[in-house]
């Protein structure tokens, strides 16, 4: 080869690295610059989600450390995974923001809880790999931890669950699946209205309120969703039933429906109180360290709201849990705790939630129903 044709050559593989590393070059810029938080809630279908994340601990905190839009969504674990999912979502992304995909807030309310599954699938099948980009489980200082988030995080090897587990709606609002809970709601008043005149056993779906006799003149206590009430007579719209259960010494005018289970089946006032029947002596139960023994009451309850199947309340319980609980963390199963434990775990998070007070109480008795020590779901 001539001294001009080398010339050549070395030219053009200068030209070609020039080139090469121009595109490497806007490559990488272009990867930076479509991962800032500005480019990533440019596009107007995202300002909610930008509203929400400025008003969470990942936006502003103590520490000055702030996780934006990549930092969560974008895996940095390999560059390849990083180059991957940046292309795929980032054309995903693009191509329905032209369609109009998310018009508007009230078209993000409506497809939140499906973009929040997809993410949570993505980030359960990935072990959280974007968490533990900043909250790494090998360096943590466990006993600096809180009780509970220390017990957790314990557990988290040998549970084989990883931070989306426990940890969700906390850059953005969770959602709640209430469809399947509305649909075992009207399913559940079906069931009332079609009752059985001549069933030996209800059950309320509600508190309700106890009587004296028949006339209903004046409330004497109070029965609770769920309860078994045996059916002694009835009185047009009344119902006669009878209540069995444990009266613990020092709160005898509660009615508990399992031995050392403080699951309430009803509360009496003095004039049913004096009406109650002892059926046994005091027993110590030694894991609250209290006196227990059995008991039952004879009132009158009107006939709303009682069902001859209690399975169909229990059905909506389970809803309940699954449309107002797995917005928050991973669904947990009644059986994960005691009847015990349940009430005030229920009352501690249902402050995050839209749950009304009855469905509150349907949520907690149905958890305590099937609690790991309960004969119930998961139980039998």
């Amino acid at each position: 080869m001539d001294k001009l044709g080398k010339k050549g050559l070395i030219l053009l593989v200068a030209i070609a690295m020039l080139i090469g590393a121009i595109a490497l070059y806007l490559t990488q810029w272009s990867l930076e610059a479509t991962s800032t938080n500005d480019f990533c809630v440019s596009c107007h279908s995202m300002e909610s989600a930008k509203l929400e994340w400025e008003g969470s601990n990942h936006f502003s905190n103590s520490k000055g450390i702030q996780a934006g839009c990549a930092d969560c969504h974008i895996p940095h674990d390999t560059d390849w995974n990083y180059f991957k999912t940046k292309t795929t979502t980032g054309l995903k992304d693009v191509y329905h923001e032209i369609m109009g995909g998310i018009p508007d807030a009230e078209a993000y309310e409506e497809k939140r809880g499906e973009m929040a599954k997809r993410v949570w699938a993505d980030m359960k099948k990935n072990d959280s790999v974007t968490c533990r980009s900043c909250h790494q489980s090998d360096v943590w200082d466990i006993y600096a931890q809180s009780n509970k988030a220390r017990q957790e995080h314990l557990l988290m090897e040998q549970q084989g669950s990883t931070c989306i587990d426990c940890h969700r709606g906390v850059a953005h609002f969770p959602p709640e699946f209430t469809e399947s809970a509305k649909e075992a709601g009207a399913k559940l008043n079906q069931l009332v209205a079609q009752t059985s005149n001549t069933a030996k056993t209800l059950y309320p779906i509600a508190e309700a309120a106890l009587f004296s006799d028949d006339k209903a003149d004046e409330k004497a206590g109070r029965i609770f969703p769920g309860v078994n009430a045996s059916v002694v007579s009835s009185q047009n719209d009344m119902q006669q039933l009878k209540v069995e259960g444990f009266q613990q010494q020092g709160a005898e005018q509660v009615i508990y429906t399992a031995f050392g289970k403080r699951i309430v089946g009803a509360v009496l006032n003095d004039e049913l109180l004096d009406k109650l029947e002892v059926n046994g002596d005091y027993t110590l139960d030694k894991d609250s360290n209290s006196q227990w023994r059995p008991v039952s009451i004879t009132a009158w309850a009107k006939k709303d709201n009682l069902i001859d199947d209690v399975d169909g309340l229990w059905a909506y319980g389970n809803e309940l849990n699954n449309a107002y609980c797995g917005g928050c963390h991973a669904v947990i199963p009644a059986s994960h705790y005691t009847a015990n434990q349940w009430a005030p775990i229920v009352e501690g998070m249902v402050g995050r939630t839209s749950l009304s007070e009855s469905d509150q109480m349907v949520l907690t008795y149905y958890l305590q129903n099937a609690a790991k020590d309960m004969k119930g779901e998961g139980n039998e």
